[in-house]
């Protein structure tokens, strides 16, 4: 039976060979169908139901053909017994990831409901129907919050079985669903007014969106539901100024949820697109900020906050957004504070926080050194002078691992080595300390990418992105002061499995005429061929 390749034939099997790209293995398996599949689609789904291979990390192929969903195995005379190869990436969680799924569309379609009548924002409750929702409240602690927060897609990895999990979520339309729970959780305006069970439903939807935010592709499948805008609601739930009540530990689910959507803005201020909806939010920046300094919360949090602005800094276009008093005071202030409260052993925790925010300030100073006040001169030296003295590449090598931080990019601060300080000012007029703060600012980015490239991971990061050469080029282009500095980085780099050769004579090139650009290594790096460089610097003389 099941040799005529009639699909009505009973009690047929395929054999599947299994090739996994994560651990590198080939396996066999058989799978019992109990009449022959008529398309691909049912092949696949067959794959996902019995072995955990999702459906959308299948290649699916027979015969060395690789088939389509929707594509007529009879075409291809399949039969009982025959065998189809099947690449994935890896197994994940499929029937958990499916229920996590069917439960968030039974919550949001309940809670849709409920915002029926009356309409969206009125006090809770919403509706008599969120009475009659004691059993999601349970479900919420026993079934779903742990797998969406944590079980499912937590910790991160390289192409684990988490990772196979979120890509299956997200093919489910997962992400859709718990932006739409997170909105309408979000619709209550007044935090107090939200049944218990609800405010930790927010936390969990924000932890959860943390979770999807482990790689730029992942980043920009939730970002198409307006995910940053959520965020932004979640993390002002209350207001961190002075002048508001201030909260303490029996706020601790508001408190964390706060936290947790720092988090996520953090992570999502790493896509370029994000930077400039997050520098025009004043009130987002201004919370993020109080954070950094209140009392409830860590220096890890600090850390969390400063970063937003690490990042949005990278586009010159939000620096006048960023660049304000009000901004700058606000993160001078954070590093007085952390270090006047500092706890025993958050010494270097500490130095690595004032090194962020002099890594923030480094890259407003040198493109755009005329928008920082001068009144802010003195103590922005004082920061950096204090840093650069205290704190040692390996210390903040130690940091970053004890914290798992990661650089997702180093081309921006590669690139503000090459730039010309103060282009829009002439040296001339630059007062002692503003010279003195342009060259510090050189120094804090040395340190920042000394001490991420002290790392395997970074080291990598720093081929892929081709800039080996143009770190390799450095001793040639950065000041004298900063000469001792970017030696040791290239000696330390040397020491290390890249591999360092002679920069080619073109890159030698183009890293002298960057100096004479004015927006430095990004007007050159597009150049491939002297010809390229001869056409666009031809009235240019390069220094001696």
């Amino acid at each position: 039976p099941g040799l005529t390749g009639d699909s009505t034939v009973m009690s047929c099997c395929l054999q599947f060979v299994l090739e996994c790209s994560a651990t590198k293995t080939c396996t066999t398996r058989e799978i019992q169908f109990q009449t022959l599949p008529c398309v691909a689609t049912q092949v696949m789904e067959a794959v996902e139901s019995r072995l955990s291979i999702p459906v959308c990390v299948q290649t699916l192929s027979y015969n060395s053909v690789v088939l389509r969903g929707s594509e007529n195995l009879q075409d291809y005379r399949v039969r009982s017994g025959d065998t189809f190869h099947v690449s994935y990436l890896s197994e994940g969680d499929c029937a958990d990831v499916k229920e996590v799924v069917a439960w968030l569309r039974q919550m949001v379609e309940e809670l849709e409901k409920c915002t029926q009548e009356p309409p969206l924002g009125v006090a809770i409750p919403l509706s008599p129907i969120v009475e009659n929702l004691s059993f999601l409240a349970i479900h919420t602690d026993a079934a779903f919050s742990e797998r969406l927060s944590v079980t499912l897609f937590y910790p991160w990895g390289e192409l684990d079985r988490k990772y196979i999990n979120k890509v299956h979520f997200l093919h489910l339309g997962g992400h859709e669903l718990l932006c739409r729970l997170f909105a309408l959780i979000l619709t209550v305006k007044q935090w107090n007014e939200l049944p218990y069970w609800l405010q930790r439903m927010e936390g969990m939807c924000g932890l959860a969106i943390v979770n999807f935010t482990e790689t730029f592709e992942l980043r920009r499948r939730v970002l198409e539901h307006n995910c940053l805008e959520l965020c932004f609601k979640s993390l002002l739930r209350h207001s961190l100024s002075p002048e508001s009540g201030p909260l303490c530990y029996s706020h601790i689910i508001l408190i964390n949820t706060m936290r947790v959507a720092l988090i996520a803005v953090s992570n999502l201020s790493e896509v370029p697109e994000c930077h400039m909806p997050i520098a025009l939010r004043t009130d987002v920046l201004t919370q993020a900020i109080h954070m950094s300094r209140y009392p409830i919360y860590t220096c890890s949090t600090s850390t969390v906050a400063v970063s937003i602005f690490i990042c949005i800094a990278q586009s010159y276009d939000t620096h006048q957004h960023i660049a304000t008093p009000s901004i700058l005071e606000g993160l001078l202030a954070c590093c007085t504070y952390r270090e006047t409260h500092a706890c025993d052993g958050e010494e270097i925790a500490v130095l690595a926080l004032k090194c962020y925010t002099g890594v923030v300030l480094a890259q407003l100073i040198i493109p755009s050194l005329h928008l920082i006040p001068t009144d802010l001169h003195a103590s922005i030296e004082k920061l950096m002078s204090e840093t650069l003295s205290a704190l040692s590449p390996s210390s903040l090598k130690e940091h970053d691992e004890n914290e798992k931080m990661f650089w997702y990019t180093l081309l921006p601060y590669v690139k503000l080595l090459y730039l010309r300080p103060g282009n829009r000012q002439r040296d001339c007029e630059m007062t002692p300390t503003a010279r003195s703060i342009v060259a510090l600012s050189a120094d804090m980015i040395l340190l920042c990418l000394h001490g991420a490239l002290l790392r395997e991971v970074h080291q990598r990061l720093l081929v892929r992105e081709k800039l080996v050469d143009y770190v390799v080029c450095l001793p040639w282009i950065v000041p004298s002061m900063s000469q001792q500095r970017v030696r040791e980085l290239v000696a330390d780099l040397k020491a290390t499995s890249i591999g360092l050769q002679p920069p080619p004579l073109i890159t030698l090139a183009k890293a002298a005429l960057s100096k004479q650009c004015q927006r430095g290594l990004e007007d050159v790096l597009g150049l491939s061929s002297a010809r390229d460089i001869a056409a666009k610097f031809s009235s240019f003389t390069l220094p001696s």
